[in-house]
């Protein structure tokens, strides 16, 4: 790389009329504008490609290059400018590319004066506003590139501006902005157009097929916005210079007659989301010279017609995913031999895995009905993707694996694959995603994946490895996600999970056999943002040092900057796909769930079902962006910690089945996010807290906890003591009263009635312990009740008393 420390050498060539220092290294070079502005005579400036210092490029009071006619300072991100209004003095200027610049603020409305301009490029800034009116005075203008700004208003007033004076215009890029409107009025009358691309706007209405008037058109992109209707034969009657048509990601039909030919031959076609289906689009068939191919998510059925595998040897991108296709693919691909990218996921295809050509770059199968096993070599070594996962592949994980040096995504999760984990990895391998969840796979973790130093994800997880985990593992310093959940794994956690695996965010060993504490060091995973312990035999205190979990803070400008958790490759006809998306298994408002994409609001600790002891520690209410906490299932005890009720994100709460004690802090009602609490089966006591969320619980959030009382449950609170008694308690005691006072009565009057016939055979008795005496049975009855409901006034104090003594 050639670079330069500074300018200074090029304002003593006073003489220059053409410099061209592009692609070289100038950060350095401070000085590069005011030692441009010393070139009088300068007429061609391109700086292109040359990583220029930022530049405040308003800084020069007088320019003295009036007669350059090119400028080209495109993709030096760093210039971090507006517009300079010295721009506007370059009378001769006839090629402005300012595009990548960083620039910011509005197009001036002097942009008009420069009349002898042929070609403005400001694509891939922060530009904003409308495109000023006074563009319709550059009757010069060929070529306008204004894609990838923040450029607003509508279309169709825009258009109407530019028509007057630019019948010549051939390419227009207005592709990622937020214009509106529609097309209807104006398209047709852009006869000189070859280019047109409004992709990624926010356009609507019916495409007119006045479209078709357009005889000079050869690249049309209207993807990416919330066009609709139907498009037919009529549309490109005349379009016979067509090359690239991208319609993708619209609402709009394509109903052409199957026996149409069409007057073009496209090298890229772009009906992704458009409805095309049933059947595959027969006119295809005669564009013999189509490279891209995208009819993914139309509506096709039923099997694939032959001759797509045949029709053109020049095919590089198909894509069919997620549509219903059937049926079983060719038993090789190889003829196909300019085919880089495959995209069939989420059909019914059956059968085995064809034979591909060794060129292929990204293979996605995923989520078919694939069977069989493994083929030994997957192309050649310039597969960058390999994605077969949620399929019935069987067999083992083929070793020619290690050699793909050019891999960086293998995703066979969720098939039928047993046997070993390859144990052949290299170091020189360019691997971010490893994903082999979900299979049959036994043994080891093996050494040589610690050679892989470019990991970023590694999912190994819902298998039946066993072992330890290997120290080797340390070495793979770029983790950002390791899941090795639902296997047997044993020992205890490593203390060089902390050392070592700095940038780690999500960490899952669920479901397994690990013994021993919680290491202490884990504390130094600054960003760690999701922790899952859970189900496995670990002991000791709850760690203390949860609380320093920084990433978890609000505010925290540690963690959520996970560099690379989706993998994007570019899209067949303007459709872009994420080839691998990053989920996790969590249990989250009591049930068991799948996150399908990982999100910075994924925010979790689970420690249940271990063996934990000791109180959850106070520091816990420093994890003030945590959503889901989970310490279940342990024998944690003490009280919950009044600070709780900071944890202001907090959305699912399971403390349940420990040995708390204490009263439910009132400052838990503080939680206005949380929509899950499980505090059922511990000690717990006092009156439950009823503001806020906790009026929405039910109650087996309480369950299980003999000492709490009030709503939800029905056990009534006494004002007075803060003691309290069931209610159904209480009713069967008020019924034992009355039972009992009533059996007493009638055994006094049956006692009166009774001495009147014994008073001639017997003394007269007036103790009444006597009466009660002749009535033991009924008496016991009563006595029985007393002792089963023992809410007694005095005088049955005394009648109880009374009994004891009989």
């Amino acid at each position: 790389m050639i670079t330069a420390d500074n300018f200074h050498w090029v304002s003593k060539l006073t003489s220059l009329r053409y410099l061209d220092l592009s692609w070289l290294y100038l950060a350095a070079s401070l000085d590069w504008l005011q030692a441009v502005n010393m070139l009088p005579l300068l007429q061609v400036l391109h700086l292109n490609d040359a990583s220029l210092p930022a530049t405040n490029l308003n800084s020069l009071p007088q320019v003295n290059f009036t007669t350059l006619k090119i400028l080209d300072l495109k993709s030096n991100t760093n210039l971090n400018s507006s517009l300079p209004s010295w721009i506007w003095n370059l009378s001769s200027l006839s090629e402005l590319d300012l595009s990548s610049c960083g620039l910011s603020g509005v197009i001036p409305d002097e942009l008009g004066k420069l009349t002898s301009l042929k070609f403005v490029g400001l694509a891939d800034n922060k530009l904003e506003g409308s495109i000023p009116r006074s563009v319709s005075s550059l009757c010069n203008l060929v070529h306008l590139d204004l894609s990838g700004n923040l450029l607003s208003g509508d279309i169709t007033v825009i258009a109407k501006t530019l028509l007057p004076c630019m019948k010549q215009l051939q390419i227009l890029g207005l592709a990622d902005n937020k214009l509106k409107g529609n097309l209807s009025g104006w398209l047709e009358q852009m006869a000189s157009l070859r280019v047109l691309d409004l992709s990624k706007n926010s356009l609507s209405g019916d495409v007119p097929a006045s479209m078709g008037k357009l005889l000079n058109l050869k690249h049309l992109d209207i993807s990416s916005n919330s066009f609709g209707g139907m498009l037919s034969e009529q549309h490109f009657v005349n379009l016979s210079g067509l090359v690239t048509l991208v319609l993708s990601s619209n609402s709009l039909k394509i109903v052409m007659k199957p026996s149409w030919v069409p007057p073009f031959q496209l090298r890229e076609i772009g009906m992704h989301t458009c409805l095309v289906g049933p059947q595959f689009p027969t006119w295809l068939q005669s564009q013999t010279r189509i490279e891209k191919i995208d009819v993914g998510s139309a509506g096709i059925r039923g099997m694939l017609p032959d001759w797509i595998w045949t029709f053109s040897l020049s095919l590089t991108s198909l894509n069919v995913s997620t549509n219903n296709i059937i049926g079983e693919l060719p038993a090789s691909l190889e003829q196909l031999k300019m085919l880089t990218i495959l995209n069939m996921r989420y059909n019914q295809l059956e059968g085995r895995i064809p034979d591909l050509p060794t060129g292929v770059q990204v293979l996605d199968l995923s989520h078919n009905y694939l069977s069989g096993s493994l083929p030994q070599i997957f192309g050649g070594n310039e597969l960058y993707y390999l994605l077969l996962s949620n399929n019935s592949l069987s067999g083992v994980i083929p070793t020619d694996l290690c050699n793909m040096v050019s891999m960086e995504v293998i995703d066979l999760s969720s098939n039928n694959l047993s046997g070993e984990l390859p144990n052949c990895w290299h170091k020189n391998s360019n691997l971010y995603i490893i994903d082999f969840s979900s299979n049959k796979l036994w043994g080891e973790i093996p050494s040589t994946m610690g050679s892989l130093d470019s990991l970023i994800t590694l999912y190994l997880g819902k298998n039946n490895l066993s072992g330890t985990l290997p120290t080797s593992l340390q070495s793979c310093k770029g983790l950002v996600l390791l899941d090795l959940g639902d296997n047997n794994l044993s020992g205890n956690i490593p203390k060089w999970i902390g050392d070592s695996l700095q940038t780690l965010q999500f960490l899952n060993l669920r479901s397994n056999e690990f013994s021993g504490e919680i290491p202490e060091v884990l504390s130094q995973l600054h960003a760690l943002q999701f922790l899952d312990l859970s189900n496995n035999k670990l002991s000791g205190p709850v760690p203390h040092f949860l609380g320093n979990l920084t990433a978890l803070h609000l505010g925290s400008p540690i963690g959520f900057t996970s560099p690379v958790m989706d993998f994007i490759v570019y899209g067949v006809g303007g459709a872009y796909f994420s080839v691998y998306m990053c989920s996790l298994r969590a249990t989250y408002k009591g049930a068991a769930l799948i996150f399908g994409r990982i999100s910075n609001l994924l925010t979790s600790i689970d420690l249940s079902a271990n063996q934990l002891t000791g109180e959850i520690p106070s520091d816990i209410r420093f994890l003030s962006a945590l959503v889901n906490l989970n310490l279940s299932r342990n024998h944690i005890g003490g009280s919950i910690p009044d600070g709780i009720g900071s944890m202001s994100y907090l959305e699912s709460l399971d403390l349940s089945w420990n040995d708390l004690s204490g009263s439910i802090p009132q400052s838990m009602t503080s939680l206005v996010s949380l929509a899950y609490l499980d505090l059922s089966y511990n000690h717990l006591s006092g009156k439950i807290p009823s503001d806020h969320q906790f009026a929405t619980f039910s109650g087996s959030s309480f369950l299980g906890n003999v000492d709490l009382c009030g709503a939800p449950l029905s056990t009534i609170c006494l004002p007075n003591n803060n003691k309290h008694f069931d209610t159904m308690t209480y009713l069967c005691t008020m019924l034992g009263f009355a039972s009992g006072f009533s059996i007493v009565c009638w055994i006094l009057i049956s006692s009166a009635a009774a001495r009147k016939d014994v008073s001639r055979t017997r003394p007269v008795r007036t103790d009444w312990k006597s009466e009660l005496h002749y009535s033991v049975p009924l008496w016991r009855a009563f006595h029985c009740s007393l002792e089963e409901h023992f809410f007694l006034g005095t005088d049955f104090g005394q009648a109880r008393c009374l009994c004891q003594s009989c």
